[in-house]
């Protein structure tokens, strides 16, 4: 591999080496499918107009913050009562 530029361009390229990541052309719709599969078998995908945007997504979907966990807010107008 070469070197990357930063950390979420090197995740993409070590992601595009092990064959989790992506992008094909699709003839019948004219757009390009973009597949990243990461860790415990999540798998993003898309479309995208072009091969750039398509390996954008790609990065994104390589490099996005908290990963499989998901955050509630307190429901309603209020916030938590003080402890």
């Amino acid at each position: 591999m070469g070197e990357a530029a930063d950390e979420a361009e090197a995740r993409l390229e070590i992601a595009r080496a092990q064959g989790r990541a992506s992008v094909n052309f699709n003839e019948r719709t004219g757009r390009y499918r973009w597949t990243v599969v990461l860790d415990e078998g999540k798998t993003f995908h898309g479309w995208a107009e072009t091969e750039e945007d398509a390996w954008w997504y790609c990065k994104e979907a390589v490099n996005r913050p908290h990963r499989g966990t998901h955050h509630r807010r307190p429901r309603g107008l209020f916030g938590l009562p003080p402890a």
